[in-house]
């Protein structure tokens, strides 16, 4: 199928590793220059430069703390201007620690509000001009399997839910400029936080890690398997592609069956 990517304009927060990286490889695989966003100067760079020697595409690389305002509009306005625009927007920044709701302090919390929460909101905000201006747009927000299965170890899961509802209501908003924002919910995937997450909890468990790994698949995700970022990524550039043309305000479960619904 031709996804019709090639040229397309895309910026991805939370570039530099995990579910965002692979999709900033995968965008460029279909043809696209992509804009990544993130801390870590350095893990940007060595990114940027992995994608443009396989794929010739433009990677840009841009540091920033996407938990404040003025950092969501700077790297923003900084990627419109060197992209020449704004196509695709991936909001992928903002992975929120673990902890059920008597072990998750304030700070956390509001640390998660600023990154998770308001960094999407200040970025779909951020390319919004851009694209009614053109009379067309792609946003595709990472959220998480969280958002529609709650477990009592993750009370900041609820982001995701709000933000399940915050991408319904924008898309929306701006279904009549041409711009359509749908979201995706990736169950267990194999990134480095997680890895490092099941690594702690082997460790305490006493058991090797592989084993331990095992029998959370087993036990836990229908597939019997984690996902990994690459499978996540696939997902997330069809719906930022035209073969997701009558989609808006969508939200799809990548997860291996792990949340179950009556429907």
């Amino acid at each position: 199928m031709d996804l019709s990517m090639a040229g397309n304009r895309c910026i991805v927060t939370g570039g530099s590793r995990g579910i965002g990286a692979a999709t900033a490889f995968a965008l460029a695989a279909e043809g696209a220059d992509v804009a990544i966003i993130a801390r870590d100067e350095s893990a940007l760079r060595e990114r940027a430069t992995r994608i443009e020697a396989s794929h010739g595409t433009r990677a840009i690389p841009i540091a920033a703390d996407l938990s404040t305002a003025d950092g969501v509009s700077a790297s923003i306005a900084a990627a419109q201007e060197t992209l020449g625009g704004v196509d695709v927007l991936v909001n992928n920044a903002g992975a929120s620690g673990f902890g059920s709701i008597d072990q998750v302090d304030d700070d956390a919390w509001r640390a998660s509000f600023d990154l998770k929460l308001m960094g999407y909101v200040r970025g779909m905000r951020a390319v919004f001009p851009a694209m009614r201006a053109q009379g067309s747009g792609r946003i595709v927000n990472v959220l998480g399997i969280a958002g529609v299965s709650p477990t009592a170890g993750y009370a900041l899961g609820a982001f995701n839910a709000a933000l399940a509802h915050i991408t319904r209501s924008a898309a929306a908003a701006v279904a009549t400029d041409g711009i359509l924002i749908n979201a995706i919910h990736p169950g267990p995937t194999a990134t480095d936080r997680i890895l490092s997450g099941m690594a702690a909890g082997a460790e305490s468990a006493g058991v090797d890690l592989d084993a331990f790994l095992q029998q959370f698949a087993t036990s836990s995700i229908p597939l019997g398997r984690m996902g990994t970022p690459e499978e996540v990524a696939r997902m997330i550039v069809v719906l930022a592609s035209a073969a997701a043309s009558f989609m808006t305000g969508s939200a799809i479960q990548v997860d291996g069956g792990v949340a179950r619904g009556l429907l």
